[in-house]
Parts: structure tokens; sequence; C-alpha cells
């Protein structure tokens, strides 16, 4: 199967949201940059950055920040996600790489308390790097 993806998101882990919101905002003058519960959202050229409070992170993804591991940690720093076109499109993806030798997660139905909906899989790579295929059900 072949992954057309129609955006790229990076999801690193921080300490604090809200101090990684100033930094950002105020700091690096990225005045388009906002939180939504415990996220950051960057959206820079190409990529949108989530910058998630590891509460977060579990809420979204079903998984402890803390027992993630990889190849110098990579899996505990974030993952990188792909917005895929259809339901049916992320659980080829999933078949394809759990076939490939990847770990899979999910899918599962995600629902935001802004009223978004998303059909989520994630898939551990063999050295432990995530990556999260989303697809959006329904926008707010």
């Amino acid at each position: 199967m072949v992954m057309k993806t129609d955006g790229v998101v990076l999801t690193r882990i921080v300490a604090d949201a809200q101090r990684s919101l100033e930094f950002y905002r105020d700091g690096l003058g990225m005045a388009e940059a906002k939180i939504m519960d415990g996220i950051v959202w960057l959206a820079l050229p190409g990529l949108t950055l989530f910058l998630s409070d590891a509460k977060a992170f579990s809420r979204n993804t079903g998984m402890d920040p803390g027992t993630l591991g990889g190849v110098g940690g990579a899996g505990s720093d974030g993952l990188l996600s792909c917005a895929i076109a259809s339901t049916e499109e992320v659980d080829g993806l999933l078949d394809s790489a759990l076939a490939a030798g990847g770990t899979v997660s999910g899918p599962r139905t995600l629902d935001h308390s802004s009223g978004h909906r998303q059909y989520i899989g994630t898939v551990t790579d063999p050295d432990g790097y995530l990556w999260q295929l989303v697809c959006n059900i329904s926008e707010p």
C-alpha cells in the first residue's frame, strides 16, 4: 500500500505547554501559536509542530510517554503524524506496517473537546520510532 498524506505533524513532548507557548509566541515571535488542551500548535512551512505535555500526549495517543523507547530514546521524544484521507487507508497502512515488522496500536476513534473526531492508528517502526496515521472523521 502507498501512503498518500495530506500533511505532516511532528509532536514533541514538553514539560510545560504554557511555558512553551510563551517561549515560541513571545520569545520567537510566532504570533499564530495557540494552546488547547495541553498542546501548543505551531504552523510552520510544510509542517505543523505540536508541543504536548505528557498528559495530553497520553490522552491523544493512548500511550504512556514514560514507557516509550527507541534508538537513542527517539520514541520517548514524540511522534510524527500524517493526515490520511480515509479510515480504509489507515487500516490498510496498519496492516502493511505490521506485515513489514512494525508494531501497531489501534485503530481507535478519538473525540476532542473541540468537537473534532479522528480515526487514529499508531505504528512503531523496527527501531522504535512512532508514526501516527490520522483520518479526520469530522471537523468541529
